[in-house]
């Protein structure tokens, strides 16, 4: 069984909107995979649900990188497709 494209928005939009639901700020993701398929397909994801998500989608090293004191600009945190300005906020920084 092949799973479509559209099978797999619903499954990412149910998990984001979980995540939501339970108080996410964010998620993080120890897989690259999975933060690239979560952060830039997810205006598609809300696009197939009819819903608006934008959760920010960190990757473990950025996470552990932000918390030893590298800069958020030295991560590349400004081009993700979804703003991870809230977490940034919350953060301090």
């Amino acid at each position: 069984m092949q799973i479509t494209n559209e099978q797999s928005f619903k499954l990412a939009g149910i998990q984001i909107q979980d995540a939501i639901a339970h108080g996410a700020d964010c998620i993080v993701t120890p897989c690259p995979l999975c933060h690239l398929n979560l952060d830039s397909r997810q205006p598609e994801v809300e696009r197939t649900i009819g819903q608006k998500l934008g959760l920010p989608i960190l990757h473990l090293p950025q996470l552990v990188a932000l918390a030893v004191g590298i800069s958020p600009q030295a991560l590349g945190l400004d081009r993700h497709i979804v703003s991870t300005r809230s977490v940034l906020q919350k953060l301090g920084l």
